[in-house]
């Protein structure tokens, strides 16, 4: 049975806290605990409950309105498992309680309650209340685990972000209702009296339309270049009155946008000839993309390292490695020069005259390299 006194291990309170009955928290429930913290090393049982349960209360609130509590659990670095309210398999040796949720509301705690544990206690001497500050703790938690797990559905949000701001600063679009700083729930329209319709329009077919020319720019441009493709994507956002859209939630055009961005990205090879292995082609090890990661490593820059260190490190002649470095640093200028186009890969003829690699090899050097880039599911 638990004493109401403090737990000696963060691991032992944890598990302690999924199994301790819920209670009806009550306001200022993180105030209480780091005020219980003040001069204790461990906190106190009840305490500690309240919080981790508060914590978790919070985190998916957030989650919720950020679209992410339907995306799969890895865009937020909880790898392995399907859904955010999956459960450990039987006989895989970890407890219910250390699901997915449990995983981040963990990661959740140590950001707020370990790292700035001194920083909230500063807070706590001049203000009578705290909680206000974890929400917003939770709040950057959330960020910059997407920022780090999710880098491309990170960088499509903020792009589109950015154009839907720059269209409200100039009075274009108007933000009708939901949150102010743009979120998945804001309603916005292109005039204060707009009204949603009852049955909103499909924005994915214009989305797909809009990444035909903003691809692959969208994801690699940089400084000047990100500047513009702002402003193309806020040209873009103008034209949907002209196709009978008056109004639009922003998760509606996000996760299409998203959706697509990443299947382009992930077929970064597909432009390439195919044909099957020949008996000369060898097998990356199963250790370079494992499958739980593959929908978070996405982003140009940790694609191009991975694959790059996959290539060294696999079991092949010296001549397959040397040739695949270079095909791959051929496809990265190709698709990752800052504001370059997208241009259409030559034929095998004319890319082994450039390479100086026999016509014949590229098509088993390109079936390697597709077995080393992410590819979503």
């Amino acid at each position: 049975m638990l004493k109401k006194r403090p737990s000696t291990q963060f691991v032992t309170a944890h598990s302690l806290a999924q199994r301790w009955p819920r209670r009806t928290s009550g306001p200022s429930v993180f105030t209480a605990f780091v005020h219980g913290l003040q001069g204790a090393r461990t906190p106190d049982a009840d305490l500690f409950h309240d919080a981790w349960h508060g914590l978790r209360a919070a985190l998916v609130n957030e989650m919720k309105k950020r679209g992410l509590w339907q995306s799969p659990p890895c865009y937020l670095g909880a790898y392995g498992w399907e859904s955010w309210d999956s459960e450990a398999p039987q006989g895989s040796g970890a407890s219910r309680a250390q699901g997915a949720l449990g995983e981040l509301v963990a990661d959740c705690y140590a950001f707020i309650f370990v790292d700035r544990l001194q920083s909230l206690k500063r807070h706590l001497e001049d203000k009578p209340d705290i909680d206000g500050l974890v929400l917003l703790n939770v709040r950057h938690f959330l960020h910059e685990r997407q920022r780090v797990h999710d880098p491309l559905g990170f960088r499509v949000f903020e792009l589109l972000q950015a154009a839907v701001e720059d269209a409200i600063a100039s009075g274009d679009l108007h933000v009708l209702a939901g949150d102010r700083k743009i979120r998945n729930d804001t309603l916005l329209g292109f005039h204060p009296a707009a009204e949603l319709q009852s049955a909103p329009a499909d924005l994915e077919p214009i989305v797909l339309r809009w990444n035909d020319e903003l691809m692959p720019a969208l994801i690699t441009a940089r400084t000047r270049q990100q500047t513009a493709v702002v402003r193309q994507l806020r040209e873009r956002l103008l034209e949907l009155p002209r196709r009978g859209i008056e109004a639009f939630r922003f998760k509606d055009l996000l996760d299409p946008f998203k959706r697509d961005a990443r299947g382009r990205w992930a077929a970064l090879l597909g432009e390439g000839e195919t044909a099957a292995p020949s008996s000369e082609a060898v097998q990356a090890p199963p250790s370079v993309l494992p499958e739980s990661a593959v929908e978070s490593r996405q982003s140009f820059e940790h694609l191009t390292r991975c694959v790059s260190t996959s290539i060294d490190s696999m079991e092949a002649d010296p001549r397959t490695r040397t040739q695949l470095m270079t095909l791959w640093h051929y496809l990265w200028r190709q698709h990752g020069e800052e504001g370059q186009e997208a241009v259409r890969l030559p034929s095998y003829r004319q890319l082994g005259q450039r390479l100086k690699i026999s016509r014949e090899r590229l098509p088993v050097l390109f079936a390697l390299l597709r077995q080393l880039v992410p590819r979503q599911p």
